[in-house]
Parts: structure tokens; sequence; C-alpha cells
């Protein structure tokens, strides 16, 4: 396979985001420990690598669009403290731990949970969000714990060119698994928005290997371009929020090209990132954890479809959806199976393709092949 350069430079240098929080009191623990470390680098260290985006105010970023009503109360708030077994499996989930091919498709995936795929694009491997920790949080202790185990270890993965990062939220960026990953993986470059590298670089990360963007701007390596692109969703590891960019990518290669929307709710700059990346081969989008208390900030699965068409409205029909953000942490009040139950109805009515493998399981785009297309109906028997 071919290798990617370890880029030097970038659009600008890096640093990253900050602070205390829930979490880090109910351990109980002090400055200077594992936890405190993985709340995120100091403010400090952010602003020299934010100060000249046209989209933060004061070292704060904002969305394009301003908030919608939010239906709800304190009463339906505290509902998320006593939910119980609300979005849990009713059964222990499969998963698939089939080796992986060293041989990279022209475009493939895997999906590993949650946010956590691993793309296979054009001769190179980028990983998406990868969260490998038992919990995402700061802490071992508390915080939402997987509902299935990690199909693969790290250093049973192939080869990995690029780890693509959306933002900073314990569920899409894990300090156990950042580390492991440099440790396992030497070769790889991290690529994150603004602000979000500094996490990384207070984490002992070389600072070589990382790369930032901010919304519109576009990261090279090799033979593929990452193109930064806006979403609709917030930043924080703690009490302070947004000191950090979120985003979404659309990744292109020589031949092929997918989109990663990471966390993000519903906006119409999707139609224009479809108008100017799209339509793309893959799309992985975010299908759970909302609810009517948070309508900005995440997905429901009819939205992720509109947000499909707007990025593939050149050619939906052999555009295929990886629905993303449901089945490993408990995130919402809505039920575990939910998501797909509402999505894969709604996307038959409008001829989108959908794919739902099990954990684990690969497939390739092109052909239609691969355990991910013999596993889709995996989660029925949890519902």
């Amino acid at each position: 396979m071919s290798r990617l350069p370890n880029p030097l430079t970038g659009p600008r240098l890096l640093a990253g985001a900050a602070t205390a929080g829930v979490a880090f009191a109910a351990v109980g623990v002090s400055a200077g420990t594992e936890v405190y470390r993985a709340m995120g680098a100091p403010k400090d260290l952010v602003l020299p690598h934010i100060s000249a985006s046209p989209y933060q105010t004061g070292g704060n970023f904002g969305n394009l669009e301003p908030p919608r009503p939010v239906d709800g109360d304190r009463a339906a708030a505290l509902a998320m403290l006593r939910r119980g077994d609300i979005g849990k499996p009713k059964v222990r989930l499969e998963f698939d731990s089939s080796p992986l091919p060293w041989e990279i498709a022209d475009l493939a995936a895997t999906w590993f949970g949650h946010a956590s795929v691993l793309v296979e694009l054009d001769g190179h491997r980028i990983l998406t969000d990868p969260v490998w920790s038992k919990r995402c949080s700061p802490s071992s202790v508390v915080g939402p714990a997987r509902m299935h185990p990690v199909p693969h270890q790290l250093d049973e993965l192939p080869p990995i060119d690029v780890v693509l990062i959306s933002h900073d939220h314990y569920d899409h960026l894990d300090t156990a698994t950042v580390r492991g990953l440099a440790r396992t993986h030497p070769e790889s470059v991290f690529v994150t928005p603004i602000g979000v590298g500094a996490h990384l670089e207070y984490w002992g990360i070389d600072p070589g290997r990382i790369r930032e963007a901010d919304w519109g701007e576009s990261i090279t390596i090799g033979d593929l371009t990452f193109n930064c692109c806006s979403a609709r969703h917030f930043s924080g590891r703690g009490l302070q929020r947004n000191t950090t960019q979120w985003a979404s990518w659309a990744v292109s290669g020589p031949r092929n090209n997918f989109f990663f929307s990471g966390d993000t709710g519903i906006t119409e700059s999707f139609g224009q990132v479809g108008a100017d990346f799209g339509p793309f081969g893959l799309s992985l989008i975010a299908i759970g954890a909302y609810d009517r208390l948070w309508p900005d900030i995440h997905l429901n699965p009819e939205e992720a479809l509109d947000v499909h068409r707007m990025l593939n409205s050149a050619n939906l029909s052999d555009s295929l959806l990886l629905p993303i953000h449901w089945a490993t942490f408990n995130l919402a009040l809505h039920e575990w199976a939910d998501p797909v139950q509402r999505l894969l109805p709604a996307a038959a009515e409008l001829q989108i393709p959908v794919i739902t493998p099990m954990p684990g399981a690969r497939f390739d785009v092109h052909s239609r092949s691969g355990h991910g297309f013999e596993t889709q109906s995996w989660w029925e028997g949890a519902a």
C-alpha cells in the first residue's frame, strides 16, 4: 500500500481547549491526575490557535443559525438522570471480530460503533472519531459505558494513514484511544478542527503529526483532501464550552469520496457542502441521541435523511448511507433501536440505500459485498 507523508505544517499551528467538570468532582481527583489531563488543554493554550478564525468571538465559537425554541422544561431534563434501562438493548449485543484485510479497497468501511469508522479510500485508510475506552468520560468510574465490546483492539488494526476528528466531546475524542493510536500506529496523521489539536499536544502527541483546519479550509495529505465543513453543534470537555471548533468533513481522493457528519443538528449549509463536494459515494451521518430538549445539536433519523439528500441530490440512488452515532453509548431518552427503526422505513420510501452493519463488519461500497451487507439485521433481536 502507499503511505501518506507525515506533514510538518498546516493551515495553523496547533493548540487546544479546556476545563473541569462534573465527573472530575465526582471521583474526587486533584489537578495533575490522568482524569484532570483528560479534561483537555487549558484555555490559554487554545487562544493562539483560534484567534484568527472569523467564526470565533472573544475566544468562543457559535453556530451559523440561531437556536430553535426548546420544547421541554427542567422536569423533562431530570428524566435523563432517571432513565434507567431506557436506551439500552434487551440482550447482549453481537459484533464481528473477523480480521480486517491489509489490502485496501477503493471505497470500503468498517463501523466499530458510535462514530468510529475505518474508511478505505483510494489506497488509504482514515479512522473517524475513535473511542475505544469503556466509558466516554474523563473517568473510568463514571460516565456512559459501552453497550458492546470494541470489535478489534487498536494493535489489531491495519496501518492507518489519518485519524479524523470532528470535535472534542468525550464520545468523539478519547484520551486513552488517541495515545494508544499514536503508539500503535506511529505513521498516522491526526486531522482536527482548529483548537482541538491542542488537546492532542497536551496528551503528548507530536505536533508534527497534527493538522488543523477551520470551516471553509482544506488540508491536503498526499492525494487526499480533507475539506472542513460547518456543523451545528457545540464543543467542550467540561463546564467550559465552545473554545474549540466543531466540524463535519468532506473527504476526497483521486477517484472516490465520503462525507462524515460528526455531531450536528439540521442546517441548510449541508446543501452547499453537497454542491461543492458531492455527491458522495458514502455518507456517514449521525442518527442517534436526539431529543426535543436539544433540537439543534443532534439529528433525528428523518433529519439525517434530509442531510443525506442535501449532500447527494445529484446522484441520490448511488450514494450509500451508513448511519452512525447510535447503538454504542446511551446518551438520550429514546429507546435503543428507535434510531434505526425510524430510519429504515423512511429511507425505503425515499429510495435511499442504507447499510446497517454489525459493529466490526467490513463492507465494500462499490461491490456491495462484505460482512457488513450480510449482517444488516444484527440489531433486530436486541430491539
